[in-house]
């Protein structure tokens, strides 16, 4: 997907992780919510992890008890937690439902994902 690379590309690193932790939790300290996010071992260092800590961020929606559960997920497999942040309408869709739009409708449900993953991040 060429959107995920040119997010990835563009705004995933370690500085708008800690701007995101410090908009959901701003009277807790970075580095605590950065033990639980840091726990993900998959793509070592770099943008890949700060894309999929960003994306855990979002789907944690600020609910700190459900980071170690993500975290986990993203253990399992990092492209769940990317789907489900980055493309929240086409997985809601599924395979399935994604074929059975036209080209349209398909090219219009992955440009609302984008723009709203775009704003989620600029927020």
């Amino acid at each position: 997907m060429i959107v995920g690379m040119q997010v990835e590309m563009t705004v995933a690193s370690r500085k708008k992780v800690l701007q995101k932790i410090g908009q959901y939790w701003p009277a807790v300290d970075a580095e605590e919510v950065m033990d639980v996010l840091n726990g993900y071992g998959g793509q070592s260092s770099g943008r890949g992890r700060a894309r999929v800590q960003l994306a855990i961020l979002k789907l944690s929606a600020g609910r700190r008890e459900r980071l170690p559960e993500l975290v986990r997920m993203a253990q399992g497999d990092y492209r769940d937690v990317l789907a489900y942040a980055e493309y929240p309408e086409e997985m809601r869709l599924g395979f399935v439902g994604m074929r059975e739009l036209s080209p349209e409708e398909a090219r219009a449900v992955r440009q609302r994902d984008r723009e709203q993953y775009l704003e989620w991040l600029e927020d």
